[in-house]
């Protein structure tokens, strides 16, 4: 029986943290980082490149013309790339917006669920979400659920796009997030939610140091790195 490379995943909704612990815990750990999330923002950078709707046909063609942009090794795949996608913004309310509408297709989701787990490589994995933990990896070692208040997550959002040079507003960015959150909890494909063995950091009022201390304290207390 093949032994599978270790998987630790970090789901929440925008703004909790989930992107910094990832990587931070992926650089401490030497282990690979899979952003999930980046490559529902790709497909939807291909859609507003190609200026195509939303339909069977489009999302077909569109899902093959995705492959281009993972780096294949041994039939994993190791890298992502995103730099021709820099220009359309990626990290833009349009994108973002078209990225979480793509995220309730089943279509979709069943074509992405294969090759996230590619990601999948000694000598291990953090990988985060929203549905790492309950559909992607439900066999993660260790399985993190990020959440904070709507607030907190608004201003943490406001505070890394306007590092990226966006101008957005408190009010504005509100209604966007809370619009995200119902259409990810209410989605019926894998809907966002703390699989039934996760543990729950809220992060309200946390730095990210503190909630990388606390996640690294419950890995070393479950297993032996």
């Amino acid at each position: 029986m093949i032994q599978l490379a270790p998987v630790i995943t970090i789901d929440g909704p925008s703004g909790s943290g989930k992107s910094v612990l990832s990587q931070a815990l992926a650089k401490h750990l030497k282990w690979f980082n899979l952003e999930s999330g980046m490559i529902y923002r790709i497909l939807a950078c291909l859609f507003l490149k190609k200026k195509s709707v939303i339909s069977e046909k489009n999302l077909t063609y569109l899902l093959k013309d995705l492959d281009r942009y993972f780096i294949y090794n041994h039939g994993k795949i190791c890298h992502l790339v995103i730099k021709e996608f820099l220009k359309y913004d990626i990290m833009s309310y349009e994108v973002t917006n078209l990225a979480s509408q793509l995220s309730t297709i089943a279509y979709v989701r069943n074509n992405l669920l294969i090759k996230q787990r590619l990601f999948r490589k000694y000598p291990g994995l953090v990988a985060n979400g929203r549905d790492m933990g309950t559909t992607v990896f439900p066999d993660a070692i260790i399985k993190f659920f990020l959440q904070a208040e709507l607030k907190h997550r608004v201003f943490r959002r406001m505070h890394e796009l306007k590092k990226k040079g966006f101008s957005v507003h408190f009010k504005e960015l509100f209604f966007q997030i809370q619009k995200r959150d119902n259409r990810d909890i209410k989605r019926k494909n894998s809907p966002l939610k703390p699989a039934c063995n996760a543990i729950i950091i809220d992060s309200s009022n946390m730095t990210a140091i503190e909630v990388f201390k606390l996640a690294i304290n419950y890995i070393h207390a479950i297993i032996k790195i």
